[in-house]
């Protein structure tokens, strides 16, 4: 591909990524690790984590870290907290245009990075925004430094690899090690350059990267390690040392650690279907390809690419805790692969036909998925909708025209589709979505009607504490003696659901309804909801209420007040 089409699909990719800064945060993970981020900044304790009031101990601080960063530069919004994720995903289009420039040639590393940009997980996961794409940057980054250090000393490639390896482990645990020195030591044990790993360089990097990871380490001794008496996953004298370099990732692949999954081998092979596409089948066939030449003993150009991706692939498939976000760090080395089999095949007939049809298969999917979201979802922006679907059909249009050969038109018209749903995605479909958020629009509610009061939340709901501007605290229906009227002559707003209201009733606690909203899980669709006919019936109540007793309490979470 020419550097002009290269450019402006490249462009047009990166804002079509961008869209995703401003439709909010989703619940889950995603409100949790802002919250966590948000308290950093409110409390001035950017140390020790804390969940509802309580010692929390599952992820490392550095993404946490960022996101603060980041707030306390542009204030506390959802632009701010998935800032870091976007930059740290254009520094891996960065690297993997790099990398896949230092192993093949330019021509290579523009389809690399544009297979990147546009899959559709990569796309979905810097808007519903997870530690992964934070680490993708990273990974990328210190892959990139490590292999040009393998190739020759340079002490920035010395200093500036070790660096991201440590922020990488300092983001998701110690297991980044496994794709970042399979993907180089990989390269060099195929290569037969053995000495090239005996250098005493490699010692340097460990030395460094262990080095760099100090102020996690410290962090979580100062919270954890000196306070065998706290109470963490239900029992004391836990190690937040230890947690971080075994449990907390590979304590779940051999399911050993306090959290548990139950894995499926194959989970990961049906997954990247849909969350590399629209590269998923030529993927599998750069891959089978890779496999074929190995087991025929035949030499590769590079081993980077299929070291980095199989081996961490192979671990994913075998442990128990598996989750479709874990295969988007994979997804460069893949889209290198799928490059340079793209490159090497472009003129055979078998290629061309085989990457016609595949191409058709998901462009397909892709207007069907969209027809039925605009039918049956209902998400009723339909100037936007129409402008993009126009807008996609005539670049559609013009892009089978521009290109000459087959490979270029569909690789084409894949990429503005591809632009196109995701582009509705960002634009309407989610929008739409983020308003079923019911502790989001409760929390908009207080801020604008009783932005001095104190809220208390009734059930662990962290998009609650994210959005709300006023003090929050929690408390569970176990406790209902510290509920307390007023509050140094202000009033308490409770968010609770009707369970707790149940609960009051039982219990003969008086309180006022101020407020009714009604919302949905949105991370777990189902039909009933995603059908608008059907979803009114699928939404759960939930309340913004007022107690009229007057018993004296505390109320629990005073540390994450803020």
């Amino acid at each position: 591909m020419k550097t002009t089409p290269f450019l402006f699909f490249l462009t047009a990719l990166i804002l079509v990524n961008i869209t995703g800064l401003y439709t909010g945060v989703f619940l889950s993970d995603s409100s949790l690790y802002a919250q966590i981020s948000k308290s950093f900044v409110t409390s001035h304790n950017w140390w020790d984590i804390y969940v509802n009031g309580h010692d929390w101990l599952d992820k490392p601080h550095f993404p946490f870290w960022l996101c603060a960063i980041s707030m306390q530069l542009f204030g506390i919004n959802s632009f701010a907290y998935k800032l870091p994720s976007i930059l740290l995903f254009l520094a891996s289009l960065f690297y993997t245009y790099k990398l896949a420039e230092k192993l093949y040639n330019k021509k290579t590393a523009r389809i690399a990075v544009l297979m990147l940009a546009s899959s559709v997980h990569i796309i979905i996961s810097n808007n519903d925004t997870r530690a992964e794409a934070i680490l993708i940057g990273l990974i990328m980054g210190s892959v990139y430094h490590l292999f040009s250090l393998s190739q020759r000393y340079a002490t920035k490639d010395l200093l500036l690899g070790s660096l991201f390896c440590a922020m990488a482990i300092m983001t998701k645990g110690i297991f980044v090690l496994i794709i970042v020195f399979s993907a180089v030591f990989g390269h060099l044990l195929f290569k037969k350059e053995y000495a090239k790993l005996l250098q005493i360089k490699w010692l340097l990097v460990f030395v460094l990267t262990a080095i760099f990871i100090l102020p996690e380490l410290y962090v979580l001794y100062t919270q954890f390690d000196l306070h065998p008496e706290k109470i963490v996953f239900g029992k004391t004298h836990v190690s937040g040392i230890k947690f971080f370099l075994w449990d907390s990732q590979f304590g779940r692949f051999v399911n050993t650690g306090p959290i548990k999954g139950n894995g499926d081998p194959f989970f990961f092979f049906h997954t990247l279907l849909w969350a590399f596409a629209p590269w998923a089948i030529v993927g599998y066939m750069a891959l089978f390809n890779a496999l074929n030449k190995l087991a025929k003993r035949k030499r590769l150009t590079e081993y980077v690419s299929i070291c980095g991706f199989l081996i961490m692939f192979i671990v994913f498939s075998t442990s128990q805790f598996q989750l479709p976000h874990y295969t988007n760090i994979l997804f460069p080395f893949l889209s290198i692969m799928c490059a340079k089999y793209i490159m090497d095949n472009k003129d055979k007939k078998w290629l061309v036909k085989t990457f016609r049809v595949s191409q058709i298969i998901y462009i397909g999917v892709y207007f069907i998925m969209l027809s039925l979201i605009i039918i049956f979802f209902r998400a009723d922006n339909w100037i936007l909708t129409g402008l993009i679907i126009i807008a996609s059909c005539i670049s559609l249009v013009f892009v089978l025209r521009k290109f000459n050969t087959v490979i270029l038109q569909f690789f084409s018209a894949s990429l503005v589709c591809t632009m196109m749903f995701l582009l509705y995605l960002n634009l309407v479909f989610y929008p739409k979505l983020l308003t079923y958020q019911s502790a989001g629009n409760a929390a908009e509610y207080v801020n604008a009607h009783y932005p001095h009061n104190t809220i208390v939340n009734t059930f662990e709901e962290p998009l609650m504490e994210f959005t709300a501007k006023n003090n929050v605290g929690y408390i569970n229906d176990n406790d209902l003696s510290r509920l307390k009227k007023t509050d140094q002559n202000k009033k308490i707003i409770y968010y609770v659901d009707q369970h707790f209201l149940d609960t009051l009733q039982t219990t003969g606690i008086q309180y006022h309804k101020i407020e009714t909203f009604y919302g949905y899980h949105i991370t777990k669709l189902k039909k009933d909801f995603f059908y608008y006919k059907t979803r009114e019936h699928t939404l759960e109540p939930t309340f913004l209420i007022e107690i009229k007793n007057n018993n004296p309490i505390s109320i629990e979470g005073e540390k994450n007040l803020h």
